[in-house]
C-alpha cells in the first residue's frame, strides 16, 4: 500500500523543523552504521551504556520504536521525554525487540567523530543530531507513522 500526498505531506512536515532546529542548535552531528558492535552485543552488554528505551514504541507498531546506548562518561545525549531509561534484564529484552525493518547499528558522533552512543531504531523513521558542544550532543527522532497497525 503505498503513502498518499497527505501522509507524506505530514511526514515533511513533522520533519522539517526537527532538521531546521537542528541546525541551529549547533553543528549537525553525524550518525553512521557501524559493524562492532553489533546489536546483539550491545544488548548483552546493556548495564555497560545509559540504555534508554523509546517509550512510545511499546506495544504500538505504528508508532516507531528504538533502543538507544548510551556511552558511559562525560558524553550526554540530550533527548525527548520519549525515552524511557532501562532499568532491568527484562526491560531491556523487550526494548524495541519488535521493530518491523530495524536499522543496522548506528553510531552517534559528536566533535572528531567521538562517539556518543549506539541507536537502533525503525529505519522508515526520521533521525537527526546536532552538535551542543565537545561532550553534548542533540538527538531528534522523529517516527514516520506506519500502516497497519492497531
Amino acid at each position: 500500500m503505498r503513502a498518499g500526498p497527505f501522509m507524506r505531506l505530514g511526514f515533511v512536515m513533522a520533519v522539517l523543523p526537527a532538521l531546521v532546529l537542528s541546525g541551529c542548535v549547533g553543528s549537525p552531528g553525524k550518525i553512521r552504521k557501524v559493524d562492532a558492535p553489533s546489536e546483539k552485543e550491545l544488548r548483552s552488554n546493556w548495564k555497560n551504556y545509559h540504555t534508554y528505551c523509546l517509550k512510545s514504541g511499546y506495544g504500538v507498531s505504528w508508532t516507531g520504536s528504538a533502543i538507544l546506548f548510551q556511552v558511559k562518561g562525560g558524553k550526554t545525549i540530550q533527548k525527548s521525554a520519549d525515552w524511557q531509561e532501562v532499568s532491568d534484564e527484562k526491560t531491556a529484552l523487550r526494548c524495541a525487540d519488535f521493530l518491523r525493518i530495524p536499522s543496522p547499528v548506528m553510531s552517534l558522533l559528536g566533535e572528531n567523530d567521538a562517539t556518543f552512543g549506539y541507536l537502533i531504531y525503525e529505519y522508515r523513521d526520521a533521525v537527526s543530531t546536532a552538535v551542543i558542544d565537545a561532550n553534548t550532543i542533540s538527538l531528534y527522532y522523529i517516527a514516520f507513522p506506519k500502516t497497519g497497525g492497531p
